[in-house]
């Protein structure tokens, strides 16, 4: 509701009125009490869910530079999926494809690229984090990160592993499976950072709510 202006209470003194976009900057915070046109009495700025939906699209933005809110990514996924096109989550295991969607994150958006790496030791162990992340941040996308771990610490213990009586891998194929593990590797750590960021929102909205 874009063109509804608000009233707020602030030190005392009836202010405004303000647009969404005036709230923050007007000092508006969650217990300030607002009314505007329509409204019966005066409530609290986070009774009103049009402010509540406000402030948590600019807190998603702020804490993800910008990144699409979770229902630009839910329309853009579903056209995604109805043109053909390519689908954001399609490295994301079939399994908890549905766990990455719900949490409202384009995985595309933490991606880098990063040159070859060193494949003379393993990857740096991620299970711990991954671990930490789901049961403390983000069970959804945290998930996805343990997946990611296991698989890179497997792949690692494939590549290295050997028969005396003969050989299981060529080198070529050695590399590829230790080139497998430092990719499961990378994927781990960007869902650690996702399911991260993920906690960050929810415990700035959870603390929002309670101010």
């Amino acid at each position: 509701m874009k063109g509804v202006r608000y009233f707020a209470m602030i030190g005392g003194h009836q202010c405004g009125p303000y647009t969404l976009d005036e709230l923050p900057g007007a000092g508006v915070r969650p217990d300030t009490y607002v009314w505007c046109k329509g409204m019966a009495d005066w409530e609290k700025a986070e009774d009103v869910a049009d402010i509540c939906r406000y402030y948590r699209m600019r807190i998603f933005d702020m804490m993800h530079g910008g990144l699409r809110n979770e229902s630009a990514v839910s329309g853009q996924t579903g056209q995604s999926e109805k043109s053909g096109g390519e689908d954001p989550y399609g490295n994301v295991p079939l399994r908890f494809r549905e766990f990455a969607r719900k949490s409202g994150i384009d995985p595309g958006e933490f991606n880098d690229i990063n040159p070859e790496p060193d494949i003379s030791r393993p990857p740096m162990p991620t299970l711990m984090l991954a671990l930490a992340t789901t049961i403390f941040c983000s069970p959804l996308t945290g998930l996805i990160a343990v997946y990611y771990s296991f698989k890179s610490a497997k792949t690692w213990n494939e590549s290295e592993r050997n028969d005396s009586s003969k050989d299981i891998y060529t080198p070529g194929e050695r590399k590829e499976l230790k080139l497998k593990a430092y990719d499961y590797s990378r994927r781990a750590k960007m869902w650690i950072g996702i399911s991260f960021f993920v906690g960050i929102i929810a415990t700035a909205l959870v603390g929002a709510h309670i101010i």
